[in-house]
């Protein structure tokens, strides 16, 4: 592929973003700038401006290894909107560990190192979304995990966070290992770094007597031996971005260790890498609508293989995290094995969008109800995951706000103790009547979380619910497909249930327990102020869902060229009364 001067406009966001990443570190470097956290959110704020004026909607519009489509459009949106939130967390993180002194003895608060790594790692996050090729997909995803263990190491001076950085920098090493060899897997297959190339060449595998002999020097029987240890190492290179099942168990560790700040980046930006990695693989197999092309049993076999392997993974990867969460005491490893949780029920949506896939290359790649289908499965993981990451982002910006316990004076004792983080669940005992406005705020983010109407995070998993019912019959392992969906909605609910009793732990410790300490609230102001413009966010979505789940929808039909039906029937418009749009989506069962 050639780079054109088009492509740099098209990539002209992420080019603010490194430029604003330079000015963080080169003033903090040689002018002593202590407002890092400022540039960065001046940074976000013009890439989103730039982004705003760039076309979101009609054809895509590609230059070399870059497309700017709904999908690319949407996730952008979702990054730098998630990013400018994230910088007032982490802004407000003020914890000793976090602070660093200069030589007059003056602590410094959000340094520009912190500032500008965090930018590099969203310009790298909005390039994996742009990428429409293997090189640029992998620079994307090195760009978002290389400035993550480098922000870890950064953030916490002490052991604890020491330990993380070396944690999370040795697992990230072997799963971007596992994702290189699936690049190289299929580029073997596809001859080409093109994504949209390996797409068409694997769907034209097997479909003519030419192909079925040779395709460029791989044949159809190679290619199934090919599949399965491509698609294997590409969902573990996956998983550990989402902190999914095999590659969950560094999180508690982790999120333990580190700083709320960056806990909230680890639960939620990688997050968003796996699910376009997952997305993608799914669209390969999948032809854009109208254009004719026959689906081989080539392409086939690989989305039946990824759907199995992905409804799995999700299965175990939502009990293993509920399950695990059930047991913890300390706030941030209850909120990493949530975090494991959640990942399991975006593979839900994943898994949906590539049986429903499958159905359709089966009736000739462009039945329009098959499509359909499709269409719901991302699109109901694309809508899960912005309130997923509206209500965790708040959940952080809380605990960062926060901040202390109060101290316990002695009175034989003329220094001041030493500052105590808030830690355990026992910590938020009586919160209500000490901070209620942060009480309210984090218990309407785990009602969302824990998926109880009518906050957003029910109508998510309402809509990953539907998706996976909607799947017809078809040959599968172990039965049919149709009963595949319908236990992995099952054990969807279940975990729900599950889950419910560890968040409404937190909220009766808040609303129903006494304290004798309290906290001190002394994190910084700009992450109150990301905890309340979350709430916003989740209250918006919790009474009028339809506009996201449009857009998200919108977006997952991009991606593969499908067309987009009215998919937001199911949801509440503005004037209708919630609870009758719940029994009419029912119904749809």
């Amino acid at each position: 592929m050639t780079t054109s001067f088009e492509t740099f406009l098209l990539l002209a966001p992420e080019l603010v973003l490194i430029l604003a990443a330079l000015v963080a570190f080169l003033a903090s470097a040689f002018a002593g700038l202590r407002a890092g956290w400022l540039v960065a959110i001046l940074g976000l704020g013009l890439a989103l401006m730039i982004s705003g004026d760039q076309p979101t909607a009609g054809a895509a519009v590609s230059s070399g290894p870059v497309t700017l489509d709904g999908f690319s459009a949407f996730m952008r949106m979702l990054i730098y909107t998630g990013g400018l939130v994230l910088c007032l967390v982490q802004a407000g993180d003020r914890f000793r560990a976090a602070v660093q002194t200069d030589s007059g003895g003056v602590h410094r608060h959000g340094s520009g190192e912190e500032a500008g790594t965090f930018l590099i790692l969203l310009a790298g996050l909005s390039l994996v979304g742009l990428a429409n090729d293997l090189v640029l997909l992998f620079v994307g995803l090195e760009l978002v995990s290389i400035p993550t263990y480098i922000l870890l190491s950064l953030k916490r001076s002490d052991a604890a966070g020491q330990e993380a950085s070396l944690k999370y920098f040795y697992l990230s090493l072997i799963a971007s290992a596992l994702f290189l060899y699936a690049v190289v897997c299929l580029y073997g297959l596809g001859g080409s770094t093109s994504l949209a190339a390996i797409g068409s060449q694997l769907r034209s595998l097997g479909t003519t007597p030419v192909a079925t002999t040779v395709v460029g020097t791989i044949t159809p029987s190679m290619a199934a031996v090919l599949l399965p240890v491509t698609l294997g190492m590409a969902l573990a290179g996956a998983a550990f971005r989402m902190a999914a099942v095999p590659m969950h168990f560094y999180a508690p560790d982790v999120y333990q260790g580190t700083s709320p700040g960056n806990a909230a980046v680890l639960s939620t930006l990688p997050k968003i890498a796996g699910v376009v990695v997952l997305a993608r693989l799914v669209a390969l197999a999948i032809p854009p609508l109208g254009n004719g092309q026959p689906v081989g049993p080539v392409a086939e076999t690989f989305l039946a293989e990824l759907w199995h392997l992905v409804a799995v993974v999700a299965a175990i990867t939502m009990t293993v995290g509920n399950c695990m969460a059930l047991m913890q005491t300390n706030l941030r490893r209850l909120l990493a094995c949530s975090s494991i949780a959640h990942a399991g029920y975006l593979l839900v949506g994943i898994a949906a969008a590539a049986a429903a896939s499958s159905s359709a290359s089966s009736l000739g790649g462009n039945s329009l109800t098959a499509a359909s289908a499709s269409l719901d499965g991302l699109g109901a993981t694309l809508f899960y995951l912005a309130t997923y990451l509206a209500a965790t982002i708040g959940i952080f910006g809380g605990l960062t706000y926060l901040g202390h316990r109060w101290p316990e004076w002695s009175a034989t004792s003329q220094d001041r103790p030493p500052l105590e983080e808030i830690e355990t669940i026992d910590d938020l005992n009586g919160l209500a009547s000490t901070n209620p406005v942060v009480a309210l705020s984090l218990a309407v983010f785990l009602l969302s979380l824990a998926g109880i109407p009518p906050f957003p995070g029910f109508w998510g998993k309402l809509s990953l619910v539907t998706s996976a019912l909607g799947i017809d019959s078809g040959a599968a392992v172990f039965g049919d497909r149709q009963s595949w969906f319908i236990g992995l909605t099952v054990v969807l609910v279940l975990n729900a249930a599950i889950a419910a009793g560890y968040y409404l732990r937190l909220i009766t410790a808040m609303y129903f327990k006494t304290t004798d300490k309290g906290t001190q609230a002394d994190g910084g102001l700009s992450a109150g102020l990301a905890m309340v413009v979350c709430l916003v966010v989740v209250l918006s979505f919790s009474l009028r869902p339809r506009g996201l789940f449009t857009s998200a929808s919108e977006a997952g039909s991009t991606l593969t060229g499908t067309l987009v039906t009215d998919v937001a029937d199911t949801m509440p418009g503005p004037d209708e009364p919630i609870d009758l749009t719940m029994q009419a989506s029912l119904e749809e069962f």
